[in-house]
């Protein structure tokens, strides 16, 4: 699945991945905006040649992204970096649809924080909250309220923030936990890819591919789930937009998403499960970190998988809900032995039985499980 939009959530154009060796004009443009945000390209500079030193460049800024740090610079290492030329006051900011996304506006969800102002998630997304944070301070600084964030309301914005010396704590941080009981309200499920998006699919038989089996444990979750209401994105084989499912999420009044994906990886031997929670530019989702712990440590001990750990990522589903979501890839379908476990007929069943206990546990605080 494209896990990623543009800087505007329009559906990204087709971008081709570049890498060690390639040249032309998308390598100068990629050099330039490399360039422009600090980034050492050797003696030769922009030289229209993806060599040594710009794959070193693209590497740190992925690490410094918090996306998978490979050299290549494909769809979302290049949208990363669209949003991150964006500089506070550059433009004019203000709700609409689709958002805008980018540097500034997770330079003015920060400020608005510090000085009190919730924004919700320091996610780079002009979203609804973040237009009733900047109008909450418009109000009380005496500018005129109407959400619109110009150059001059960011020179009132740090004028106040540099005050604050960061009194105001990111929200989302009670430890990692709910403050209400998990389970009482909506909990949305999220079957990755459909329709078109079948994902990887393994040769058969058994032929499994990575949209049907996503779907087939998402299936079994929302059924044994103990919440008072559950959602899923998808519950047949359709193609779903990331806007949308974030839009469904979002609109719900939601507790949590839960996403299930599969991995594959051109190596078969990479195996074992991984988890995923926000994580952007310095900004963490707490409440998602702590959730992904505890959905990571059930399900690879429930399937014997290696575990392979949970880490901040800023995909789609991750980023554009504002609420605490997990991406939860149970195991690799390009590995022999994780293959076979997919195989058996009560696989789904197996992964969504241990991510209902892990939550469970999770909303019961039981900190011993992560711990062992």
């Amino acid at each position: 699945m494209n896990r990623h939009t543009s800087p505007n959530g329009e559906a990204p154009r087709k971008i081709r991945t570049l890498r060690r060796g390639d040249r032309g004009r998308e390598v100068v443009d990629l050099q330039t905006r490399l360039q422009a945000l600090g980034y050492d390209l050797g003696n030769r500079g922009i030289d229209e040649v993806f060599g040594p030193r710009t794959e070193l460049a693209v590497k740190a800024f992925q690490q410094r992204a918090g996306i998978l740090a490979d050299g290549m610079a494909g769809p979302a290492t290049y949208w990363e970096l669209v949003e991150s030329g964006y500089r506070p006051g550059g433009r004019l900011l203000y709700l609409r649809q689709p958002p805008f996304r980018g540097a500034d506006v997770m330079d003015l969800q920060k400020m608005l924080n510090d000085l009190g102002f919730n924004p919700g998630a320091v996610n780079g997304v002009f979203d609804g909250r973040t237009e009733r944070a900047a109008k909450e301070f418009q109000r009380n600084a005496g500018l005129p309220v109407d959400g619109h964030v110009d150059g001059e309301m960011f020179k009132v914005l740090r004028t106040y923030a540099t005050q604050t010396l960061g009194t105001h704590p990111l929200p989302d941080k009670h430890g990692g936990y709910f403050t209400q009981d998990l389970f009482s309200g909506t909990l949305v499920v999220d079957a990755a890819r459909g329709g078109r998006d079948t994902g990887y699919a393994a040769p058969g038989p058994p032929g499994l591919s990575e949209a049907d089996l996503n779907l087939s444990v998402a299936m079994e979750l929302a059924q044994i789930l103990p919440a008072r209401e559950v959602l899923l994105t998808r519950s047949d084989d359709v193609e779903v937009s990331n806007a949308d499912r974030a839009y469904l999420a979002n609109t719900a009044g939601a507790n949590m998403v839960v996403s299930i994906d599969h991995a594959h990886h051109q190596t078969p031997t990479a195996s074992g499960t991984a988890s995923f929670y926000f994580e952007r530019l310095g900004y963490q989702a707490h409440r998602g970190r702590m959730a992904a712990a505890y959905v990571q440590r059930g399900v690879s001990r429930a399937l014997g998988t290696g575990d392979i750990g949970e880490f901040g990522r800023s995909y789609d589903i991750l980023r554009e809900t504002n609420i605490p979501a997990v991406v939860l890839e149970p195991l690799h379908l390009t590995n022999p032995a994780d293959l076979r476990l997919a195989s058996d007929p009560y696989y789904p069943a197996t992964v969504a039985e241990a991510v209902a206990g892990a939550l469970e546990l999770y909303a019961g605080r039981d900190a011993a499980f992560i711990a062992l």
